[in-house]
């Protein structure tokens, strides 16, 4: 990591309550594929309160936390997702693996 030095200016846009989306990731034995469940969380007050609750529901499991750069609606459970991702928190177990996630189907 590398630290610069910069003048303070105000950005063109800022969002006070940013959607975060949550994976937690649990591999239920070694060499299994990993299950993952995922979240969004809306009307944060901020990061220590998405962390608090990541840090609480962990239960043990691996972690990603996100904020989502466009404040996308909430969407019925199989909707997917769509906007873009920066990852403020941990990391992809599958990274570098070629491995399924899982799969799913819809009733």
């Amino acid at each position: 990591m590398r630290a610069s030095e910069t003048v303070h200016a105000e950005s063109r846009e800022l969002i006070d309550s940013p959607n975060y989306r949550v994976n937690f990731w649990q591999q239920p034995s070694p060499g299994a594929a990993w299950n993952l469940e995922a979240y969004v969380l809306t009307e944060a007050i901020d990061f220590t309160e998405v962390l608090q609750w990541v840090n609480d529901q962990a239960a043990g499991r691996r972690f990603e936390v996100f904020i989502e750069i466009n404040q996308e609606h909430i969407h019925p459970f199989a909707a997917p997702r769509t906007t873009g991702l920066i990852r403020v928190l941990g990391t992809n177990p599958n990274l570098g693996e070629p491995t399924e996630i899982g799969s799913f189907t819809l009733p």
